[in-house]
This record gives C-alpha cells, sequence and structure tokens, in this order.
C-alpha cells in the first residue's frame, strides 16, 4: 500500500498492510534538541523516520472576519497585537506558548452584529498562498490530504470571545453563542462548496477543536448538543457527501464527546491524550466498529527516554487498537523536547514491531 492508502484504509476502519504511522507536530525546541544529537538539519521527518505522510491545509480561505491586523507594542520578548478577528493578543517571540488573549473581540450582540457582515462567502476569501502552495504540493506528492477549517465553537471560544468569556456566555447568552455558531457553520458551507467548486479535492475534513480538559468538556454535553450538534451534523454530512472522512482533534478527556461526535458521522477522533485518561483500549472495545482511533501512545512515558517503558507502552495498545483496522499510531500530543532522538526511533522501530511489519527487538542492552 501507498502511505495514503495505508491511511484512508484505516479510517475506513479496513485491515491496512501495516499500521499507519504518523506524528504531525514536534516542538521547535525538540528539532533543535535532535539535531544537536544527529539528525540532519535538512532531514524531512516523515521520509527521514519513515512516517506515512497526512498533509493538513490551514486556511485555505480566510477563516476570520478578515480585519486589518494592527501591531500595538512590540519588543524581543512578546508582541502584542489586533489580529484579524478583531480581538487584542499577546504572543512570545521567542518561546513555544499559547498567545494569551488580552481583549475579545466580541463580548455583547452589539459586537457581533457589527461584526457579522464580514463573513461574507466570496471568491476573494481564497487569499492564502502559502495554503495553496501546501495544498498542490501535497497533490503532487500523492499524500493524504486533509483539509483544516476553524471549528465553529473554536471560533467563539478561541478566535473571537476567549474562553472565559466566552464560557461564561454559554450560559449567560445562549441565543448570543448559538447564533455565532450557526453564521460561522453557515460561512464554512458556502466556503466548503466554493472550494469543491474551484476544483479542490481533499480526503477529510478535519477540525482541531481543543473543547475538552482532563475531566471532559468543558461545558455540559447538554450545552453541547443544543448549541453545536446540529452544525456538527451539518458539516460531517457534507463531507459525506464529498466522500472526505470527518475528523476531530480534541485534547483533554473526550469520552463525554466521542457520543455526540459519533451523531454527527465522525469517522476519527485524535490524539486520545492518555494523561487526560483516555485509553484507546477502551474506545476500541465500545467503538471500533465505528471510529478510527489515532494517537494515545503516552508522550509522557515516551519522554522518560526509558526503552522498556516505551516498549511496554507500545505493545500493550496498539496490538489492540490495530485489531482489524481502525487505528493509526499518533503520540498522543506534540513530541516534546523531552524525548530523546534515540528514545523517538527506539519507539518507531517498537511501533513497527507490534504493528506488523517487523521483528521485535529487546530493550535489553
Amino acid at each position: 500500500m501507498t502511505a495514503r492508502e495505508r491511511i484512508v484504509a484505516a479510517l475506513d476502519r479496513r485491515p491496512p498492510d501495516r499500521v499507519p504511522m504518523c506524528d504531525l507536530h514536534f516542538w521547535p525546541e525538540t528539532l533543535a534538541r535532535w539535531r544537536a544529537e544527529g539528525l540532519p538539519k535538512s532531514a524531512e521527518l516523515p521520509e527521514h523516520f519513515g512516517l506515512d505522510r497526512m498533509c493538513c491545509v490551514n486556511d485555505l480561505f480566510e477563516p476570520s472576519f478578515g480585519l486589518p491586523e494592527r501591531v500595538l507594542e512590540q519588543t524581543a520578548e512578546q508582541r502584542i497585537y489586533v489580529d484579524r478577528h478583531g480581538k487584542t493578543v499577546k504572543d512570545w517571540v521567542n518561546a513555544t506558548r499559547p498567545q494569551q488573549i488580552l481583549e475579545p473581540a466580541i463580548r455583547t450582540p452589539a459586537d457581533w452584529g457589527r461584526l457579522r457582515p464580514r463573513l461574507t462567502p466570496a471568491a476573494d476569501r481564497f487569499n492564502n498562498p502559502a495554503a495553496e502552495a501546501d495544498y498542490r504540493a501535497a497533490t503532487a506528492g500523492g499524500h493524504f490530504t486533509a483539509l483544516t477549517p476553524v471549528e465553529p465553537l473554536w471560533f467563539v471560544l478561541e478566535h473571537t470571545m476567549g474562553f472565559e468569556v466566552g464560557l461564561t456566555a454559554m450560559i449567560r447568552q445562549p441565543d448570543l453563542v448559538a447564533e455565532m455558531v450557526a453564521v460561522y457553520t453557515d460561512y464554512l458551507l458556502a466556503m466548503l462548496a466554493l472550494t469543491l467548486a474551484r476544483g479542490y479535492r481533499f480526503d477529510a475534513l478535519w477540525f482541531w477543536s481543543d473543547l475538552c480538559y482532563r475531566n471532559g468538556i468543558m461545558f455540559s454535553p447538554q450545552v453541547a448538543r443544543r448549541v453545536a450538534l446540529p452544525h456538527w451534523q451539518r458539516l460531517g454530512q457534507f463531507a459525506h457527501e464529498h466522500g472526505m472522512r470527518f475528523m476531530f482533534h480534541c485534547d483533554g478527556n473526550v469520552a463525554p464527546l466521542i457520543p455526540l461526535l459519533l451523531e454527527a458521522g465522525l469517522d476519527a477522533i485524535h490524539p486520545l491524550e492518555a494523561r487526560a485518561g483516555n485509553d484507546v483500549r477502551e474506545y476500541k472495545r465500545q467503538y471500533g466498529d465505528r471510529l478510527c482511533l489515532i494517537g494515545n501512545i503516552d508522550a509522557d512515558v515516551v519522554a522518560t527516554n526509558d526503552r522498556g517503558l516505551i516498549e511496554k507502552e507500545v505493545a500493550e495498545k496498539i496490538p489492540v487498537a490495530a485489531a482489524s483496522g481502525g487505528y493509526i499510531y499518533h503520540v498522543d500530543s506534540s513530541v516534546p523536547p523531552t524525548v530523546s532522538l534515540d528514545a523517538y526511533r527506539w519507539l518507531l522501530d517498537c511501533v513497527r514491531c507490534y504493528g506488523g511489519t517487523a521483528r521485535c527487538a529487546t530493550a535489553s542492552p
């Protein structure tokens, strides 16, 4: 099988020739460490490590209100600016840290009423040459390619309101949040239709939206069902009607989220963060006939750099998760700089072994 065929087989819950192997994100500090440990500077990571390439095309069309960006303060350590959504944020220049929202774009219905007209579908919203180049390179290489627009609730909680204001608004201003999610979904569906009309083709529609923490969803499943589920269903239906898999990334404990997403036609969930209590073996038992599981190899275990512990983690999870198809290897987060190059190579050797393509070595010297 080609890498793309292997990934598609797993997503469709058919047995591939081996477990697909994908890691999508490595901290910049991780790569710096590995280069000091012998990784060639010019190395293309999927080819160098023998990974199967999953290409995500971000922001092919404008995800925001398209406001002009304004820098308010710039130092050697940080940058404060008003972004294209209209919120004021602080980014760190030389550190891998989440941006901090200093002032949300939307607090009130009046704020939303002022900005809502800017979510107008149009051909000129395809304005990202970098995303276009990513798409062309992925399709030219025959790689598995996913379109990754902004998920509607993530649009509210991360991109416009921020979590503090947005989560409060879900209780105190539920009609406002519900309207924002509905309108943004309308915008997405219109832009997705334009995307296909322009000749783009994707294997998956993949939303990245961290709606959970270690104890479950950040709001009640009842709120999710009322505010988001009808619109997830619309997006899932669109994906399936156009030959795409419907995929979701969510950190945290996704146990209460999975049943809701399955109602929307979910095909795959990623990355199944182990420290949040997710267990791919339990999910395989519950959902293995309906869902492709991606990840759950504990980055904290890999970061011990202990060969025996790493092999145990892989040996106990992958044979169960991969039985009859429906599993893709992935560390349960971005690969952190606490992982040595030697430990990462050993991890992949273990995945090849327990995923069916190599003889198992031993962790003993």
